[in-house]
């Protein structure tokens, strides 16, 4: 899937992912106007986040 890839298209695919990750978890931090705090322990990346993520 991944054949190809540079280290940085490697660092921007995680980064989309757990970005994906931080959205299922907490859904209402981007229609919030107040800082919210998360708690990285708690948000699990999984490989369907990869899968989402490599399609974009």
């Amino acid at each position: 899937m991944t054949k190809g890839y540079g280290g940085a298209d490697l660092k921007a695919l995680s980064t989309e992912a757990a970005l994906k990750a931080i959205r299922r978890k907490y859904p209402q931090i981007y229609n919030s106007a107040e800082k919210l705090l998360i708690e990285p322990k708690k948000i699990e990346v999984t490989a369907a986040d990869f899968l989402e993520a490599i399609k974009t």
